[in-house]
């Protein structure tokens, strides 16, 4: 465990902070100690899309960092995040040192998976529904409403934008939120 806290090192983002641009090897394994990091994605017109919003407590080690290769997405801390970062080489000697790590990150990893295949479940209920229960579960996104801009969010809700505004305020209306 010392090792492993004398190779992290972490930092706070009061703003928002791409870490690693699409095109960029990830070269450090995330771990969200608190806030949210969101991944997006890009289409052949270079239209964004948030494809994943992952929070506290998960580890951030997607194909690049496992492959060391480009990255097909832009990593993006959001406004009050506190990202733990430990290097590429530094997880595999940890690895080595100890092989239960590993097989705890696996752990975490796959948690993670699960609740992307859940959101992707949801995303067929009607947008009342996905909308209420995405700020249920993220409540931080109402409270400071400047952590991701509501253009940004429908691509990950898969609605449009005025379908967002209108949803969250009936919502506020009928005292759900």
């Amino acid at each position: 465990m010392e090792f492993l806290l004398k190779e992290m090192t972490g930092k706070y983002y009061p703003d928002r902070y791409s870490m690693y641009h699409q095109g960029d090897t990830v070269r450090e394994a995330f771990y969200v100690s608190d806030g949210y990091v969101a991944c997006l994605g890009f289409d052949e017109f270079d239209d964004k899309q948030v494809i994943s919003i992952i929070g506290k407590d998960s580890i951030i080690a997607g194909k690049s960092f496992t492959a060391q290769e480009p990255s097909a997405y832009e990593w993006v801390c959001l406004p009050g995040a506190y990202v733990m970062r430990v290097s590429y080489v530094s997880m595999k000697e940890v690895y080595e040192k100890f092989p239960d790590a590993e097989e705890l990150a696996r752990l975490v990893m796959a948690d993670i998976s699960d609740k992307e295949l859940e959101r992707l479940k949801l995303l067929k209920r009607d947008a009342e529904t996905v909308v209420y229960t995405f700020y249920v579960n993220h409540r931080e996104f109402l409270d400071n409403p400047g952590m991701m801009a509501d253009k940004e969010l429908c691509t990950y809700l898969l609605i449009s934008e005025s379908t967002l505004r209108n949803v969250r305020q009936k919502l506020f209306k009928e005292g759900k939120l």
